[in-house]
């Protein structure tokens, strides 16, 4: 249990993160409603606008050099008539402001200048209900509102995203949460308020608005540029630059999908809350838990509980930050399901091991205890609940309580095995052979990630691709199309590859093929082998649900490893995978942090 000394006060800080976070918000939110937007409203407005000759009687580019850069602007004075009427106007483009992206601002004043030397008559656009209002080019410059929307974004969603995570962070602090010292040392659970009734809410809740918000601002933004710009460029000839024009209103579908998923799944299962027993968790003793669910009940319903305890971590280098989670430990199991009501009850305990760490507070460096409860697909019957799925973050301390009502151990349910079995031949096939085991890992293995790997990707590579083909800066295009395509890249490398290993008492054979065409062999004899052991591979973080992946290496005695399974869901089923090879081949386990 922590020392009172040693609990660091993260009020002021939340405070500090917000008022950081509170520019980049209002930049990115600025230029979308003062300069993206109105772009795009006069654009449109102006396409119905009718031309007429105009004589310059001024034009000239303005250069405005900085220590670090020169911005260019076109200012032109021209005459025009209408109606038999004499007007003058001085609006010269849609943006009147001053860049330097790309040649467009130095080649209409080049262009304007030749024609006001030469007396050349050049043509405007003119408002037919206000001819006061004139243009001289109406162009949208698509690199340039790619350029902006693309800052807008990344900058305000940075800065929204700061600002969210200060106020979660905030919102666990209370007056309650400032008591004595001496009720902080008995009882730390007491004073967060989200746990203090042990009645605990899911996580989601936060997640779910913010998805909202950034659905409806991409496709606000996103969808009417699609309509209005794609067409005049599928007109000019540029295929290319309307392709990567329209991934931005495709992500946006996927994000309106996405959030009215998750809409639908608040509105059909509600507020659920989950009450422990023993109240907290206890190291030494017992994890129990309970969840009722508005779900009919059906005799072969069954959920998954998943409980484990991760390390949050912050490191300095070179003037960097970085921040890293490890799981240090994990276990899973079946709930007894009992019809309670119109709903069920979910009922379920595991046994928790005396040297994990007690929860933290959020912090710098902390632990934290995760529990996600998701249905079991594959169930029979009209009443399965189909895609539930909830994480909470739960106290568990070091009080060595048993549970008074919970009798079950999950980790022991007999079915587990069958749903874990389920689980991994989703991504192998496991044949016995003489003396050991043959793996098989497919093409297309865990195809949901990857997709949504492919479409994060997409997003940034159309882009950069967007950036590059028009007169966006190219550092933009490069960083935004250099992160995308490596992102598409590697989706489309974890569905297209394919892993065969063959592991026996002469040794192991791998090979790893790619789209079925490049193929990378690897062996080994059993005396080179050390042991296997479980290395994490990556996680994913959807509607507040973490997945952590990992994969087996055989750590050969010259340091040297060769993955032997990869693609696996949760600690869990890796170290099952591993007892079963260990067992069947005889090779060596390595440690791991049960």
């Amino acid at each position: 249990m922590a020392e009172p000394s040693k609990r660091k006060s993260k009020g002021p800080g939340t405070w500090v993160l917000a008022l950081f976070g509170l520019p980049f918000a209002a930049a990115g939110l600025g230029l979308l409603l003062l300069s993206v937007l109105p772009t795009l409203v006069d654009w449109s407005t102006m396409q119905g606008w009718q031309p007429v000759q105009a004589t310059l009687a001024s034009a000239e580019t303005v250069a405005s050099r900085s220590s670090k850069s020169t911005t260019y602007s076109v200012k032109a004075e021209y005459q025009y008539r209408v109606a038999g009427q004499e007007y003058t106007g001085r609006r010269v483009a849609i943006g009147s402001g001053s860049d330097n992206v790309g040649e467009f601002q130095k080649e209409l004043g080049a262009r304007l200048e030749e024609a006001q030397r030469s007396g050349t008559p050049v043509q405007a656009w003119v408002n037919p209900d206000n001819p006061a209002e004139a243009v001289l080019d109406r162009s949208l410059r698509p690199g340039m509102l790619a350029f902006k929307l693309v800052f807008a974004l990344v900058f305000g969603g940075a800065g929204l995203g700061i600002m969210l995570f200060a106020w979660r962070m905030r919102s666990v602090l209370s007056s309650e949460e400032r008591v004595a010292e001496r009720t902080w040392e008995a009882r730390p659970w007491e004073s967060r308020p989200e746990w203090k009734d042990n009645r605990i809410r899911a996580r989601r809740r936060i997640g779910r608005w913010v998805l909202w918000v950034l659905a409806l601002v991409w496709n606000g933004v996103a969808l009417p540029m699609a309509a209005m710009v794609v067409p005049r460029t599928l007109e000019r000839g540029d295929p290319l630059l309307a392709g990567a024009l329209l991934l931005f209103p495709l992500a946006g579908l996927a994000l309106l999908v996405w959030a009215l998923r998750s809409a639908l799944h608040a509105r059909r299962y509600g507020d659920v809350r989950l009450e422990l027993d023993p109240f907290p968790g206890s190291i030494g003793g017992h994890f129990g838990a309970i969840l009722a669910l508005p779900v009919a009940y059906s005799s072969g319903l069954r959920f998954l509980a998943t409980l484990q305890c991760v390390q949050h971590t912050r490191s300095r280098s070179g003037g960097k930050t970085s921040y890293d989670s490890r799981t240090l430990w994990q276990v899973r199991g079946l709930p007894q399901v009992e019809a309670q009501g119109e709903g069920v009850r979910l009922a379920w305990r595991f046994d928790l091991p005396a040297h994990l760490p007690a929860s933290e507070d959020p912090g710098s460096e902390y632990h934290r205890w995760e529990l996600e409860v998701k249905s079991v697909p594959g169930t029979s019957g009209d009443n399965l609940a189909p895609g539930f799925g909830c994480s909470f973050d739960v106290p568990v301390y070091l009080t060595n309580q048993k549970s008074v009502w919970l009798q079950h151990d999950a980790a022991q349910h007999p079915q587990l095995g069958e749903v874990a079995k389920t689980d991994e031949e989703d991504v192998s096939d496991v044949e016995q052979v003489a003396g050991g085991v043959r793996l098989y890992f497919p093409y297309g293995r865990r195809y949901k990630q990857m997709l949504a790997l492919l479409v994060f990707g997409a997003i940034f590579a159309g882009a950069g691709t967007l950036l590059w083909s028009s007169d966006a800066p190219l550092l933009f295009g490069v960083i935004f199309g250099g992160i995308g395509w490596l992102v598409v890249l590697g989706a489309i490398y974890g569905m297209g590859n394919s892993l065969t290993v063959q592991m026996d008492r002469h040794g192991l054979r791998t090979e790893r093929r790619l789209l079925g065409l490049a193929s990378f062999k690897s062996a080994a004899s059993a005396s080179e082998v050390a042991r296997l052991e479980i290395q994490e591979s990556y996680s994913t973080t959807t509607g507040g649900n973490k997945e952590t992946y990992y994969r087996l290496q055989a750590v050969l005695a010259s340091g040297k490893g060769i993955t032997v399974a990869d693609s696996l869901r949760g600690r869990a089923a890796a170290q099952q995978l591993l007892s079963s090879l260990c067992r069947q081949t005889g090779y060596t386990k390595g440690s791991t942090l049960d």
